[in-house]
């Protein structure tokens, strides 16, 4: 499991102050490049049926709570598609479908008093439908396409992302999937990897204490007493760890130890 820090909604306090608290939520395991890929197919799709210059944005991948997939679903035009890897869901929302269909007969909105005609859901139909190869990104080989139940959708699918276009030709699509893809965990570092990596060693042949008192006298012939008594092993740190005791002596004229054992 994956979390993020976020901040939760603001709580108001009896002296005027609102703050919001931090909360760790779990965070979509989705790539980002996949969704990058569907965005992409979204905004020449939708460039190519309603012969428009169109540019998008993304929402990057997200896992909504129940009650916040609840939301995003209310009325919305919902495609369930059967995937190798898992289902995947096309959905429109009510607003952002009189957007398309305004776009498609070239209007400039279209109320959400009036019914859709039966010419114009089919074209929706047939927009909506176009989106669903996309999905081949997320889902692996795709199966048959359902419509689904915004109840049942909201039960079904984990994470959630959007593709909206700017401009003045305003609308968002929404793509989610039953499950987050799982964790991409790489393998583990062998020595052969670590095999040009230097660490710098050093010999400790005495340690000892030194108060502050004393430490601000300290000049030039100043003798400074040990705690480590004379022939004692010295310490082999790499950093801030403890490698080994050994004897401290020279070898061919350059300073050496010889282990003895594990620090």
């Amino acid at each position: 499991m994956i979390s993020s820090l976020t901040f939760v909604a603001p709580q108001l306090h009896g002296d005027g102050r609102a703050i919001r608290r931090p909360a760790f939520v779990p965070r979509s395991t989705l790539p980002l490049s996949a969704a990058c890929l569907v965005a992409n197919g979204v905004r020449e799709t939708l460039s190519r049926l309603l012969a428009l210059d169109i540019d998008v944005d993304l929402i990057e991948p997200s896992i909504p709570g129940l009650t916040e997939r609840r939301v995003l679903l209310d009325g919305a035009s919902i495609l369930r598609v059967r995937g190798r890897i898992c289902d995947g869901f096309v959905i429109v929302r009510p607003a952002d479908a009189r957007r398309i269909v305004a776009l498609a007969f070239d209007e400039s909105e279209r109320s959400d008093r009036d019914d859709l005609s039966e010419i114009e859901r089919a074209t929706l139909e047939r927009v909506i439908a176009a989106l669903v190869p996309l999905c081949n990104t997320l889902c692996g080989t795709l199966g048959p396409t359902t419509r689904e139940s915004a109840d049942r959708a909201a039960c079904d699918l984990v994470t959630y992302f959007e593709v909206r276009t700017t401009g003045l030709a305003r609308l968002a699509i929404g793509f989610a999937l039953a499950r987050d893809p799982p964790e991409d965990i790489a393998e583990r570092i062998t020595l052969d990897d670590l095999a040009d990596v230097e660490i710098e060693g050093t010999v400790s042949l005495g340690t000892g204490a030194l108060g502050v008192p004393a430490f601000s006298r300290l000049a030039v012939g100043a003798t400074i007493v040990l705690d480590t008594p004379l022939g004692a092993p010295g310490t082999l740190a790499f950093g801030d760890v403890g490698f080994a005791h050994g004897a401290c002596g020279v070898v061919d004229g350059r300073n050496a130890i010889s282990f003895i054992g594990a620090a």
